[in-house]
Formats: structure tokens, sequence, C-alpha cells
């Protein structure tokens, strides 16, 4: 059986969530503004076709509507009402602006509001300001500095495909779906995990930024004699193994793990010592053989070219394999590319469509 998505989502969180419902085989029909989503003109091009788009847009047919328009809000309603699940991520209050919102929510179907701060403010947000106001630049940085990715978009995408799966869960067992108004600011601060609770529990601060752990030594990015290696020692067995391999000594306060993190500096710059005297690549043949959990800190190019990185290609376009694998194999869809296709499944007729472009109201 496949599940329809109706999917009103632009940009990353909300595509990326849909994109991997589509990769397991979930039948997600994208509505696009005439123009697009803004994401088509994002740089670079290959072969005048964005790169970002293609990334977070496959396995999905594309309608065009123009959502302003009456007749376009009629075939956006047959639409929802087509859908098992519906996904938007505009902000708070356009979907009812357009006459689509709370009215339309069939008892059986999922519905996934994502929004920055939740339905009832409104407040806009892209991933920058979500990182900020979630209390990550601040541990990644001083001055604070945004994680790379762009890990408020891509954590709500998660936690979207989670509430649909929860909720279709839901519907088997009771025959009722859900509502989900899902905020980007409740998922950072889910992020923030340990330091939350610290926070919260025990009044505590977070360390400055770093890439030591809070409560574990050694854990941090050395440096070698050509680069950096990651090394990751969160109990004494592994410590040992570490000690061991790299000659170390062992004064009594690296005796505990309690004492090690308060030692950290001193342990950090032993470590170091020793490391600068080689390669990453050698240190790392050594600390693996030895059982000690370690990487170099790679490049994003060297990284995909790992021994273990696994990529796909769909339609052209060479990505990344999911974490899941693939039940679909769609590329990223052209523009409206499937807007006859989609307005046939609806009930429309020839020349109700033929009427619907006379005026404007799908591409």
């Amino acid at each position: 059986m496949s599940f329809r998505v109706a999917d009103f989502t632009r940009v990353l969180a909300g595509p990326w969530a849909t994109q991997t419902l589509g990769d397991q085989g979930f039948d997600v029909v994208k509505v696009e503004a005439l123009t697009g989503d803004e994401t088509r003109s994002f740089h670079p091009l290959v072969h005048g076709n964005s790169v970002y788009f293609a990334c977070t847009n496959r396995n999905k047919r594309s309608i065009a509507i123009d959502l302003r328009a009456s007749a376009g809000q009629a075939v956006a309603r047959r639409l929802i009402e087509s859908a098992d699940v519906v996904i938007e991520n505009f902000r708070p209050g356009v979907m009812e602006r357009f006459g689509l919102g709370a009215t339309l929510r069939g008892s059986r179907q999922v519905w996934v509001s994502i929004s920055a701060f939740g339905h009832d403010n409104n407040g806009a947000g892209y991933d920058l300001v979500l990182q900020s106001v979630g209390g990550i630049t601040t541990l990644t940085g001083d001055p604070p500095a945004k994680a790379g990715p762009s890990i408020s978009d891509l954590a709500t995408a998660q936690v979207a495909v989670q509430a649909v799966l929860f909720g279709l869960l839901e519907r088997e067992r009771s025959g009722v779906g859900r509502y989900v108004d899902l905020s980007m600011l409740d998922v950072q601060h889910a992020l923030l995990a340990y330091y939350a609770s610290a926070s919260l529990n025990a009044g505590a601060a977070p360390p400055p930024p770093s890439n030591a752990h809070p409560s574990i030594a050694p854990y941090n990015l050395y440096r070698c004699a050509d680069g950096w290696l990651a090394i990751c020692c969160a109990n004494d067995g592994l410590w040992h193994r570490l000690r061991e391999a790299l000659g170390l000594p062992d004064p009594e306060e690296w005796h505990s793990l309690a004492g090690r993190v308060a030692d950290r500096e001193q342990l950090d710059a032993a470590i170091n010592g020793r490391l600068g005297g080689d390669s990453v690549a050698r240190w790392e043949r050594r600390l693996t053989a030895a059982g000690v959990p370690c990487g170099p800190a790679l490049s994003v190019a060297a990284s995909l070219a790992h021994p273990f990185a696994r990529q796909i290609e769909v339609g052209g376009w060479r990505l990344p394999a999911p974490p899941l694998g693939l039940q679909a194999s769609r590329p990223p869809p052209r523009l409206g590319e499937h807007t006859d296709e989609v307005l046939e499944e609806l009930g429309f007729g020839a020349k109700e469509v033929a009427e619907l472009r006379r005026v404007g109201a799908v591409g």
C-alpha cells in the first residue's frame, strides 16, 4: 500500500522530511508555486539545475499551483482530501489564509505543521536563526558559530518523519490520525541533550566552546604532524589502550574518568606531544589496531571518498546513500512535471484542466 503525501513544503526542513518518505515508497506530491521552490535557483547549478534542489527533492511528483487563486485553492483542497499525510512549513496562518487550514483536516489524516516556534507564534526562522536561539551557536564557537550543516532543518525533518510514522501507527490502532504542531525550537532544545539536563537540573553552565566533551576525557581533536585526529575514550578500558599505545605517563589523577576530566588540559597536552611526531594516517592505523576509537578530520570531498562511504545515482545525480536505502528511484522533478498526471488522478477532466491553465491556476 502506498501512502499519499500532500507536500506543501519548501527550502529544506519540510522537503528533507518528504524526500525521506518518498525514498521509502510514499507517493509524495510536491505542491510548488508557479515560480517553483526557491531552492531551484540556489547555486551552484549543473546544466541549469540546482544541486541544492536535487539533493532534497528526489522521489516526488511536482504539481505547480497558484495558491493565491481560488481555482488553485480548489485544486489544493482536492489534493489534501486525497492524502493520508499532509506536511506544510509555511509561516503560521498562511495555510488558513489560503483556505487550506484546520477545517480540511480529515479524521484519518496525519497532518504535520512545521514552524520556527510553534503554530501559535508568528515568527519566521531559518536555520541560522534557530541554531542561535536554540543555544547551538554558543556551544560551537566563541564568537558564536553555526554548525556546518543546517542541523536545525535536518533534525526537524527527521522528527517530522517520526511524527508521520507514529501518526500512521496510531491510525492503524484507532482509526484516527493526528495533528502535529512541530516547533523547530523544540527540536533544537532536544538536541542540547545533556547540556539542557545539566542546566535545568544542576544549574550547570556548559564549558567554553571546544571539541572536548564536558563529561569525558580524552575526547577531542588532537594535532598530528600533518593534520587532526579525533580520539574518544569514554571508559577506563579505552583509556588504558590509548595510554599504552602512546606510551603516556600514568599519574594517579588520570586513573579515573573524573580525574581525567578535571586534568583535561594536561592530559590533552601530553597526547598532542606524542601525536605531533607522526602523521595522521600512521597514528590512525596504530590506534585502530589497539582498539581505540579514532578518525581523521576529513574534508567533505575526502569523507565522501572514504572506503566505507556509500553513494547512489538517481537520474544522473550522485548523492550519499540514504541510511535506510531506497524503495523508489525517481529523479528530482521538473517544475510542474506531473501537474496533468496528478490532476487526472484527482478527477479533473481535460476541459477542467484546460480552464485551470487558462486562468493561471496551475502550471
